[in-house]
């Protein structure tokens, strides 16, 4: 597996991004203590209060973001009302570009990709994103073993799908849980190894990757601290885990786009 390391400065710390181009074998894993998936709260909206100002001024119209993954995209846990690391992320960069972003919320609880296959193309002619992020966490992958081939092969149509829509993609691992340093702690990155490959395999412009994950292991790492203070349960990060996680793809997106529109 070869792995290539791009530095990314964050607040003053020189972080990694990893992106993978191969895989290895996942080894075999028990199911999780507890991992019970609650109804999904359905289609949802949030955009910070300076991107709807903007629209109510008519400076630009909303951009369009369709988000999709697991319990963790959908932002479980972040109590204080933040909406996850995805929308954080979006809010911060609405506020410090002044480009309003409009997400609609279709990460689905306690599933993965191979489970909302059939719904993924209705989502896209339903809402219309301008932009597509795939943010699957690999968990519920892991736990019942799907095969690589098959993980891989669904992202990779869900980004060709997406792009055939018009739309650009964004390919986001998760913020790290204690099931990553413990349970999984070999089996989610191979996981997460598949969905940027998956990505890689386009060598579009319109495909951009971004490594939370390894770049969030790589932060607790520099600062001595272990996951603990950042987990609300063993598969959930809290609002402290969302918070860093969002504060790190907010500065990859702006490192990637700068002021302009994603």
């Amino acid at each position: 597996m070869k792995r290539k390391r791009y530095p990314l400065v964050l607040g003053g710390l020189a972080l990694v991004v990893v992106v993978v181009t191969g895989g290895v074998r996942l080894a075999a894993f028990g199911p999780p203590a507890s991992h019970a998936p609650a109804q999904n709260p359905g289609a949802a909206t949030a955009a910070s209060p300076a991107s709807r100002q903007l629209q109510q001024k008519g400076v630009q119209k909303p951009i369009s973001v369709m988000t999709i993954g697991g319990s963790v995209a959908h932002g479980w846990n972040d109590t204080k009302q933040g909406g996850g690391y995805l929308v954080r992320a979006f809010r911060a960069l609405s506020a410090r570009t002044k480009i309003p972003y409009h997400i609609v919320d279709r990460t689905v609880v306690g599933s993965n990709a191979l489970q909302v296959a059939t719904k993924y193309p209705l989502w896209l002619k339903t809402v219309h994103p301008q932009v597509v992020v795939i943010s699957w966490g690999g968990l519920n992958d892991a736990w019942p073993r799907t095969p690589f081939s098959r993980y891989e092969a669904e992202v990779n149509r869900e980004i060709r799908l997406a792009l055939a829509s018009h739309a650009s993609v964004l390919v986001v691992t998760p913020p790290v849980t204690r099931a990553s340093y413990t349970q999984y702690r070999v089996g989610e990155p191979l996981y997460l190894d598949r969905e940027m490959s998956a990505a890689l395999q386009f060598h579009s412009p319109n495909v951009h990757i971004f490594d939370v994950f390894d770049q969030m292991k790589a932060y607790l790492k520099e600062h001595h601290q272990t996951y603990v203070p950042y987990m609300a349960n063993g598969w959930h990060p809290n609002s402290r885990g969302h918070i860093l996680a969002g504060h790190i793809l907010y500065h990859d997106m702006r490192a990637a786009f700068g002021l302009s529109p994603v």
